[in-house]
Parts: structure tokens; sequence; C-alpha cells
């Protein structure tokens, strides 16, 4: 789909994005733009190597199953296991890919919550997830949208573009809170990452370039899916992540080669969704 990106000093440009395979790309240009959020994926994130282990460890468990009446009947100390007519090759592959089945149900369910969140901000019918995890986030997220009267939503799902740094993304929302402009992220995510204030710096300075507004304010809303409470984290230090975002702008570039041709294959670590 293609949209019309205007910015405030009269200039225009037309952005493309392919939702089936998340690539946005200029009209004119066969030349892949990376998206904020993949030029952040060079940030190191030890914490998912171990959740990664721990998710194979669980799963791996759970594949086996104790033979309890052989155990009795041979007197033996230890207990003794089988993983069924597959095997122990088969439990181990399942336990290898454990992590990206529950990564990909995450971001099923966190595209379920934006979708619905899209549809209520706009006025428009929006269905309740079927998943109970959507469900309780999307609960959060209309507690959170009655307690604040006072934000006034200027946009959702707005595709943005930096002309100059030549990066894309979707912003969740922008909103007016108060006389200042922010930059709201919706997350379906366990916590709140630093680099969530860096990606929403990214989209910021974007903004101001669309809208000729600054933007002092970047805002998470973490819409839990059990309790169905919702968490908010705001950053003011809007500059300081922006400064942030370049730096990583500049790894990803050396690492990747600058922007790829369109349909080339990407290159990059496999690593679960924050969303």
């Amino acid at each position: 789909m293609t949209y019309n990106i205007n910015f405030a000093n009269g200039e225009s440009v037309q952005l493309v994005f392919d939702a089936d395979i998340h690539e946005y790309r200029l009209a004119d240009s066969e030349e892949v733009i990376p998206s904020a959020t993949q030029i952040l994926s060079v940030i190191a994130k030890p914490a998912l190597v171990y959740w990664s282990a721990n998710e194979a460890v669980k799963n791996f468990k759970s594949s086996a199953v104790e033979l309890s009446q052989m155990t009795k009947r041979l007197n033996l100390t230890n207990m003794a296991y089988t993983f069924g007519d597959s095997g122990i090759d088969a439990a181990g592959a399942r336990a290898v890919n454990a992590h990206k089945h529950i990564s990909s149900e995450a971001a099923r369910v966190g595209s379920e919550v934006h979708n619905y969140i899209e549809k209520t901000l706009k006025k428009e019918e929006a269905q309740m997830p079927i998943s109970l995890q959507g469900q309780s986030s999307c609960k959060a997220f209309l507690k959170w949208y009655e307690d604040h009267p006072n934000v006034k939503i200027l946009s959702c799902e707005e595709k943005v573009y930096h002309p100059e740094l030549k990066y894309a993304g979707t912003v969740d929302a922008v909103a007016e809170i108060d006389g200042d402009i922010y930059i709201i992220d919706f997350k379906t995510s366990s916590k709140v990452y630093p680099e969530h204030h860096i990606q929403c710096a990214a989209y910021a300075k974007a903004i101001e370039l669309m809208y000729g507004k600054e933007v002092h304010h970047t805002f998470i809303l973490r819409l839990d899916k059990r309790s169905e409470k919702y968490h908010t984290s705001i950053s003011s230090e809007v500059n300081e992540n922006f400064l942030a975002f370049r730096a990583a702008m500049v790894l990803h570039r050396r690492l990747h080669g600058g922007n790829r041709a369109k349909g080339k294959k990407k290159t990059s670590v496999a690593e679960g969704e924050r969303v």
C-alpha cells in the first residue's frame, strides 16, 4: 500500500509498505528502507538468550513421560523416562524451537490487540480478540482510555519517514496531552525495555518534520495480558534517546551494508519478538 508522507516544509514523498513481508520503500525506488524496529535489532538482548534456553528446558521436560511402573518393577533409584514414538531427537528439536512458537503466538496476540485499539480510536466497530490474553490487554487499554479523557488522539497507526536519515516506521498513536505532543506505543510485553523509548524517539523526530511541532515526550502504555491492568512509562529524554538511535543506525548500516534491494533476503539473527 502507498502512503503520502507530507512534511511541514511543503515537501512530500510516497512511502510504500508491504505488510506481507513488512518492508518499506519509496515509490520511485527499489531500495528497502529499514524500519526503526529493524535498526534497533542490533542492540544485544542477553535476557532473551536466558529466556530461550529456559523455554527449551521446559519444553524438553514436558516431552518426557515418567515410566513409573518400570521404575518400581526394576527397583531403580533414578526415574526412567520415555519420549514416545518420536524419540529423544524429535523432543530435542521441539525444545530448540519452543521459543519461536511462543514468540509467534505473542506477536499474534499483539497484532490482535493493536487492531482492536486502532478501530476503537478511530471510532469504528472493534471486535474483542478471541484469545484470553488479547482480551485482557484490550480491557486494560479501555480502562486507561476511560481514565484519561484529557488524551486527544491526533492519529493512530500512522506511517512515518525521515528523509535525511532514511528510516521508516509505523507509530501506534500520536496524541496531544495538556497541549504537548506525545508519541504513544502500545505494548503487550511483560515489561518495558529501554529500547522502547529509543524507538519512540526515532518516531518523534520523524513526526516533528511532518507536524512542524517539537515532541518532548514518549509514552509507553503496557497492557498486561493476564491482570487486565495497564502500566505507563513516560520519558522526556527524546533528544538523548534519539542520539542512541542514531548510534544504532550507524552500527546497523555497517553490519548490513546500507539499504538493500527490494525482495533481497534478509540476513539477521532471529530473536524473540518484544510486543
